[in-house]
């Protein structure tokens, strides 16, 4: 008998100690695993927030080149180089607590710069059309950018005409005599809505250069109970100094020449009824004055001049006057917006019967045959610095022409933070989307305040360019080349070999320790007059050893170097030169012109309100027509 011998198989269970080790290691697995997945996606997260903030850049910048590209030297350029509050550290958005400059203070210093050309091209109004086939438009126009300013709510009786914010007008200084609302100033127990930098928007102000259209102008047959067949109700339909295709339009891009009579001094009866406007239309129970038509307002982007004729008033005026002879900025802007009496001007009208009418009158447009601002030695290449009134005047009228509010002091060729009273007024969305029905009465009158009134409220966003805009730093340069940035030349300093910028100094943080200070590398200089041995795009090629003053360019002595907390720099009209004296002298005015402009912008991202993206890009300037 056979015997089976049965072994007992036994399954061996895992001990309590090799489980915990097991679910250790799935949990390290898992932690594993979940954090790579959350680092993949955090950075997924981040390439395509950062593709979209690219592709927002990209579309910035073709609008941009392509003002770039149609600028034109038969008009000038000024660039405004500032700190936003005075140069005061700004927070990004309330409780930030990041001291960005190591200063023991949150926040950081931020540039809001401002830049204005003149184009040729297409341009056309961004307010809506009153009337069917009446639109502005004009093959000429003055570009801006700059950070805009919006206005501080005012909440008590909203539908009164005197509140601004809610009932925009043209003639609006964007003022405040209670409330600093310029960009990043704290007031304490007020809010100021440009306080923080995530707040501020960019804004692209197109202003059109239409002259008004003549006798033969097409206009409706009937518009808000005006019959065209009238003779004087059709006035009121017509292009005229203060309105072009029934739009509100500014008399001059001066500022201080902008102002229009409406009764005769002498007489007090009203005066030509051309200037009138379809909404004033010079009742007889108006004041003197008609009310300024601003492009500080953000309503008004029109003006009723040319290329030549600004070119003739800037270079005639500057030989004699400054804007200050013609303008009190303390009646307009340090006193509420007015839309009846304003003193303290001399009118457009009463400028243009002694400048135009009036030969025998200085300055006239002869005048700009003596305008002389300096030029180059022929046998030496030397500056030669022209007549310091002419241009310290020219670059006062310049300064006078932005659409934004700066005051130039009549002895003085540069402006201060002082000066800036603020910017052109936006808003994110209308301050008013509708107005109650009993606001305006029900006839044809009503119908034409409801429509302006609109059209008003539309403007206030139409010059927003780029929301959420922290920062807006224009610099230029003349295509120098640095060949001097250390003893020696020392190949090893970064400055060597590189282009020259201008404009307030700036450093960026090249040490990446994220604090800006003096160990970091200088990005920009102001300018300070051409180096001797700086070159062009041939390095050994030396012409013109001595560029133009500072006194020319940015209004900075060459002899004190003194400094404005502000820099201006303004580029104007060279004057064709004349035959060389026996001298080798070559008359006529050169002002040279950058070859090249950098724009650097940061902007806030719209989700996270810690992340901002900078993004720079060089515009070539276009070389005289």
């Amino acid at each position: 008998m056979t015997q089976r011998k049965t072994h007992n198989q036994h399954r061996a269970a895992f001990t309590i100690v090799e489980m915990l080790v097991v679910i250790g290691i799935l949990v390290v697995v898992a932690v594993g695993v979940a954090t790579i997945f959350g680092s993949v996606g955090e950075t997924v997260a981040r390439g395509r927030k950062l593709s979209e903030l690219n592709q927002f850049a990209a579309r910035i910048e073709r609008v941009m080149r392509q003002d770039f590209e149609n600028m034109t030297r038969e008009g000038f350029l000024v660039i405004i180089n500032k700190n936003a509050a005075e140069g005061e550290d700004v927070l990004l958005y309330r409780g930030e607590e990041t001291d960005h400059d190591g200063n023991g203070v949150e926040g950081r210093p931020r540039r809001s710069d401002e830049i204005m050309f003149f184009a040729r091209g297409v341009f056309e109004t961004q307010r809506r059309a009153i009337a069917a086939n009446m639109r502005a438009s004009s093959n000429e126009a003055a570009i801006y950018y700059g950070h805009g300013q919006k206005r501080a709510p005012d909440l008590a009786n909203f539908t009164q005409d005197s509140n601004y914010f809610f009932n925009p007008q043209p003639w609006d200084n964007n003022y405040d005599l209670s409330l600093d609302t310029r960009l990043g100033v704290e007031n304490i127990g007020f809010v100021n809505p440009n306080e923080f930098a995530r707040d501020w928007s960019l804004i692209r102000h197109v202003t059109l250069l239409a002259n008004p259209s003549g006798v033969g102008q097409q206009v409706p047959g009937e518009l808000f109970g005006f019959d065209s067949d009238n003779t004087v109700q059709r006035q009121l339909l017509l292009d005229s100094p203060r309105q072009i295709a029934l739009q509100p339009a500014s008399r001059s891009i001066f500022k201080s020449l902008t102002g229009s009579l409406r009764r005769d001094p002498n007489t007090n009866d009203l005066i030509n009824r051309s200037l009138y406007d379809i909404v004033l239309q010079g009742q007889t129970q108006s004041a003197s004055y008609y009310p300024l038509n601003l492009r500080t307002s953000g309503l008004v982007d029109i003006v009723t001049q040319d290329l030549a004729a600004i070119r003739t008033e800037l270079m005639a005026l500057s030989t004699l006057d400054s804007p200050s002879d013609y303008f009190d900025y303390s009646a307009v802007f340090e006193a509420p917006a007015n839309a009846g009496l304003q003193s303290g001007f001399t009118t457009r009208d009463t400028f243009e019967e002694d400048f135009y009418r009036t030969p025998t009158d200085l300055p006239s447009p002869v005048s700009a045959m003596n305008l002389d601002l300096g030029r180059y030695d022929s046998n030496t290449g030397d500056w030669i610095a022209g007549q310091a009134d002419h241009t310290r005047q020219i670059r006062q009228w310049m300064i006078d022409a932005l659409p934004s509010a700066w005051r130039t002091n009549p002895g003085s060729p540069v402006v201060t933070a002082g000066d800036f009273f603020g910017g052109v007024r936006y808003e994110e969305i209308p301050t008013r989307i509708l107005y109650n029905e009993d606001e305006f009465d029900d006839d044809d009158r009503g119908a034409l305040e409801r429509a302006y009134a609109e059209a008003n409220q539309e403007m206030l966003g139409a010059s927003v360019f780029v929301p959420r805009c922290t920062e807006f730093i224009v610099e230029w340069s003349f295509g120098f080349v640095n060949n001097t940035a250390a003893v020696n030349s020392d190949p090893l300093d970064p400055r060597f070999k590189r282009l020259e910028w201008y404009g307030l100094e700036r450093r960026v943080d090249s040490n990446m320790d994220g604090i800006l200070d003096g160990a970091d590398e200088i990005a920009a200089q102001r300018y300070q007059q051409r180096d001797p041995t700086a070159a062009g795009s041939d390095p050994d090629n030396v012409a013109r050893p001595l560029g133009p003053s500072r006194l020319l360019i940015t209004g900075n002595s060459a002899i004190t170097g003194t400094f404005s907390d502000v820099e201006s720099a303004c580029f104007g009209f060279s004057t064709q030169p004349g035959a060389a004296s026996a001298g080798g002298v070559v008359e006529g005015t050169y002002w040279p012109w950058p070859k090249l402009i950098r724009i650097t912008m940061t902007l806030g991202d719209p989700i996270d309100r810690d992340v901002e993206e900078t993004y720079q890009v060089i515009f070539e300037v276009p070389a005289p027509e």
